[in-house]
């Protein structure tokens, strides 16, 4: 069903959930994957101090696709690990999720695969996820994966309801005169 999956990386812990899922999904339809990561922004913040040690646009520029390349670098190692065929994809733009979606267009994506980390509509909103914008504008499927839990499900703690102790009942005067007899 799906020739080819765009897999949306980034540097933080969600991201291994949409390399994971997306892999997962390529194996399965024998499907080629495209990992893309969008290049942050340089913003010069704004102060009357000057700023001490704040990189230059073209230093920030550097390091930023330092990291890009690593990222990759990792999930192509993990796509050939799975034996699934990868190529990846650099973009830079205003608007993340029209960074994702011209990539989507321009590869000939069947889907798309990006992860949360499980905030609700509202969170992804103030704290600017690509979500909401990917999902508005892609040509294609999103699928959305959650990252797991910062504990296992094996170690978090169960609810389970605590059974009343037994208390130590003393015999009555009339039932230890009794045993007595």
């Amino acid at each position: 069903m799906y020739k080819r999956i765009l897999i949306v990386v980034g540097s933080g812990p969600t991201s291994r959930a949409a390399v994971s899922e997306g892999l997962g999904l390529a194996k399965v339809h024998d499907a080629e994957v495209v990992f893309a990561y969008v290049l942050p922004r340089y913003v010069m913040p704004v102060t009357e101090m000057p700023l001490l040690g704040a990189p230059s646009p073209d230093e920030f520029q550097r390091e930023a696709r330092a990291d890009a390349e690593r990222i990759l670098a990792k999930a192509t190692v993990a796509a050939t690990k799975a034996g699934v065929h990868s190529l990846h994809a650099l973009s830079a733009g205003a608007d993340d999720a029209e960074c994702i979606t011209d990539i989507a267009r321009r590869r000939r994506c069947d889907v798309i695969v990006v992860a949360s980390a499980g905030r609700n509509a509202v969170m992804r909103l103030l704290t600017g996820s690509v979500i909401p914008g990917l999902i508005t504008l892609s040509p294609v499927p999103v699928l959305v994966c959650r990252a797991p839990a910062a504990t296992s499900p094996a170690r978090r703690p169960a609810l389970v309801p605590r059974r009343p102790r037994r208390r130590k009942v003393e015999p009555s005067p009339r039932v230890r005169a009794r045993a007595a007899v």
